[in-house]
């Protein structure tokens, strides 16, 4: 894994067309993001080879619904379930490379270069994970390896508490969008609760449209 500088303006195009490559680009945003993500790689007890074994252990599905299961006694679920109200206009874009105030490139872009075969490892080599409701590298990389498997979903940005990825294959009906949504809030639950407010909402912006975006408080 080495760091490099990237063009802001290109940045997500060149990690989305390394997807099929063995060398994977990934975003990872400034100077101050690649300090927490350095900690964060000094600081693990498992190689990104062990993190991926033990990944091959977990069942995504059953992590996601005993995450949901948590989630419902803390929560009211149909609360915050909202209304189907169709395909949104809205849609989760690409942040790391803009500033978030002024929304203009970024001048010191930082990025990654992964030797790796599957983006779903990438968590492991970033050792993510693992703070208040965010969950450990493992369960992110099982997480990852079902959903590109599923909607050919490739990471290819992450920062010290955000994943954001490129989608080929999404969801195109209200009952595919609803059941991920779903799985995204039990995976990252900040995404409604402090985001779009509610999982329908969610299933809107996920039909036909091609990034995801996830952000850990």
């Amino acid at each position: 894994m080495k760091f490099i500088n990237l063009d802001a303006t290109t940045a997500y195009n060149k990690a989305i067309k390394s997807c099929g490559k063995d060398n994977k680009v990934i975003v990872c945003g400034t100077q101050e993001d690649l300090t927490y993500i350095e900690d964060a790689i000094e600081s693990r007890q498992r190689s990104p080879k062990e993190i991926i074994k033990d990944s091959t252990l977990i069942n995504p599905n059953t992590w996601l619904q005993e995450r949901l299961n948590v989630l419902n006694d803390e929560i009211d679920l149909p609360a915050i379930t909202g209304t189907w109200q169709g395909e949104s206009k809205e849609k989760q874009s690409f942040s790391l490379a803009q500033d978030i105030m002024t929304g203009e490139p970024i001048s010191d872009l930082i990025g990654a270069k992964i030797k790796t075969d599957r983006n779903w490892k990438i968590p492991a080599y970033f050792n993510f994970g693992g703070w208040n409701q965010c969950p450990t590298p493992d369960i992110h990389c099982a997480i990852w390896k079902h959903w590109q498997q599923a909607y050919g979903a490739q990471i290819v940005a992450v920062s010290n508490d955000l994943i954001e990825a490129h989608i080929s294959n999404p969801p195109t009906t209200e009952e595919d969008a609803m059941a991920l949504a779903w799985q995204q809030y039990a995976y990252c639950n900040d995404i409604v609760d402090q985001g779009v407010e509610s999982v329908a909402k969610l299933a809107s912006m996920l039909i036909n449209h091609d990034s995801w975006y996830f952000w850990w408080d």
